[in-house]
């Protein structure tokens, strides 16, 4: 969903009129389920109790708080659109932008490494 959002080229604007353009209300589309799905790869790492420095730091933020949010906001229902469960990590800005790309990064980098790790075993003669 990362990619999609990102090849859309929009920067989100919590106004109504954001949504005026058929294009940024797909990219916003895709950002929210990259977002909320992201915080369902955070929950999932702290039940499995799984350990990783960087992750783990970034882990430790308060946009964590805001990612949850963020996810309920979409994926249950608001009679208000623009609640502030959906709104609020995008007045903070760059600041959770960036958060948000480090931890993304932070995953794939650990999960990459996790796989090839699996497919080595399986690569073995017997």
């Amino acid at each position: 969903m990362r990619e999609h959002f990102q090849q859309m080229g929009k920067q989100f604007s919590p106004t109504p009129s954001f949504f005026d353009n058929e294009d940024a209300g797909r990219a916003f589309m895709y950002l929210s389920y990259w977002y909320a799905g992201l915080f369902v790869v955070c929950e999932g790492w702290q039940d499995l109790k799984l350990a990783d420095s960087e992750i783990d730091s970034l882990l430790g933020s308060s946009n964590l708080e805001l990612l949850k949010r963020f996810r309920n906001g979409v994926y249950h229902f608001q009679p208000d659109y623009f609640d502030k469960r959906l709104i609020n990590p995008f007045v903070l800005g760059k600041d959770f932008d960036d958060w948000v790309e480090s931890l993304t990064h932070a995953f794939a980098r650990y999960l990459d490494a996790w796989s090839r790790s699996q497919t080595a075993v399986l690569d073995q003669p017997s």
